[in-house]
């Protein structure tokens, strides 16, 4: 037990600030609502009293009406249908349609939400300004929380995919490692899984209506639940009983962050039928997202140039458009890799002559290399600083040459030092042989 309370504890702390995060979500979501029908309330509820009052006089003076031109004489059976149908118009009495405290709640969720609790509606000036006011400020905020909740039910189904294939793949005696593999760079829910979970949550909410109302049965169920996940109306789900409230509203919110899901997917496929048949655009200005930070491509790529030691100019002049091409290409196997279009030969030769070089879009090792060396791709790159003993030198000393190149660099660099130092000494000490021999 005490096992079970420190690993909670660990737990918590390790994810303490979105779990607070979170945590002032829901709160605000709550705390919205509440404040929000008090207000409903004190704007609605008079003028309701005022409105049932009017109606009672109204009663009265029907029923006063039948009394006087009915016959004293007559049948009073006769007489309590006639009342019964010109006076006792509203016979079937709804609980929901009723201003108070827990109505006025739910019509201001139903608006956040953007649901509609269609039972109730503001009748006065106020409470249709108020209403506009409230759900201007509320409803974006609520569907930026109710996003981020289907975005940690995205990252839950992922995790159990993932669980799901290591164990399957250990049942096989496949060797599974624990660190990254490519169970950690799965795909977001499939569109296919995405429409089971909203089955089984249709059926779910099938059996919650229809458990918690004894005039719907299964099928009727279905409907309600379809209309409220489907952002439609839920009022025909609230219960009569206040206990069950919670889990009617845990229900709907489950619903919302599925349906946000749903759209996020939906989404990937209206980009792809939007630029069918158009070519990319401004890729340097494109935003890539890192947790809550994000970065333009044009300023990864500067900063990758500068770790590597590459002035900004000449990442300037990549063509990102045919580069991001060529990746889409490798990704879907139309190539092999990404074909090199530049080589840097920088205090080499001239950079006029380079395009003479190149062989099926690749710089070759050796001037006269064989197809299979061509295969290959590009030899690895080394830089090679050249700097008169000073901590600073330019960077445009630095120079990327293939292996061989620098490795007969480096045997001419330490001929070229090792005669340096013997005539530095043969011109200090004229006994230098001498001093050899001895």
């Amino acid at each position: 037990m005490w096992l079970c309370i420190s690993a909670v504890k660990s737990c918590i702390y390790a994810y303490r600030k979105p779990l607070f995060v979170n945590f002032l979500c829901v709160t605000f979501i709550v705390v919205y609502s509440v404040v929000g029908g008090l207000i409903f309330l004190h704007f609605e509820q008079p003028y309701a009293e005022y409105l049932r009052e009017l109606d009672s006089i109204e009663k009265t003076k029907c029923v006063e009406g039948v009394l006087d031109s009915s016959d004293p004489s007559g049948s009073h059976s006769e007489l309590a249908r006639r009342i019964t149908e010109y006076c006792m118009y509203d016979r079937n009495f709804d609980e929901k349609q009723v201003w108070n405290i827990k109505n006025a709640m739910l019509y201001g969720f139903g608006i956040l939400t953007t649901l509609g609790y269609g039972k109730i509606e503001p009748l006065t000036t106020n409470g249709r300004i108020f209403t506009v006011i409230y759900g201007f400020l509320g409803v974006p905020i609520t569907v930026i929380i109710f996003t981020n909740f289907g975005r940690y039910l995205q990252n839950a189904e992922k995790y159990l995919r993932k669980k799901l294939c290591r164990r399957k793949a250990k049942e096989r005696e496949e060797e599974v490692s624990d660190e990254e593999s490519i169970y950690d760079d799965m795909e977001p829910i499939a569109p296919l899984t995405l429409v089971l979970i909203v089955a089984l949550y249709l059926i779910l909410g099938a059996f919650l209506i229809s458990n918690l109302h004894d005039e719907f049965d299964f099928f009727n169920g279905i409907y309600f639940a379809f209309l409220c996940f489907t952002a439609i109306e839920y009022g025909e789900m609230i219960p009569s009983s206040t206990i069950y409230l919670p889990l009617i509203i845990l229900y709907i919110c489950l619903g919302l962050a599925l349906s946000t899901i749903a759209l996020d997917i939906g989404s990937a496929y209206v980009r792809k039928l939007y630029y069918i048949g158009k070519k990319l655009k401004h890729i340097g200005n494109i935003r890539i997202w890192f947790g809550s930070k994000d970065l333009r491509i044009k300023e990864l790529l500067v900063a990758v140039g500068q770790n590597i030691g590459i002035e900004s100019s000449m990442i300037g002049e990549i063509n990102l458009q045919q580069l991001i091409t060529d990746a889409i290409y490798v990704k879907e196997g139309k190539l092999l890799r990404v074909p090199q279009r530049q080589q840097i030969m920088e205090g080499i030769w001239p950079p006029e002559l380079v395009p003479l070089f190149m062989k099926d879009g690749y710089f070759p090792d050796f001037l006269d290399a064989d197809m299979d060396s061509e295969a290959k791709g590009t030899s690895p790159v080394k830089d090679v600083a050249y700097s008169d003993g000073e901590e600073d030198f330019d960077k445009a000393s630095v120079q990327h040459l293939p292996n061989h190149i620098t490795t007969e660099l480096d045997q001419a660099s330490r001929i070229s030092d090792l005669s340096a130092s013997i005539n530095s000494r043969r011109s200090s000490d004229g006994n230098y042989f001498q001093d050899i021999d001895s």
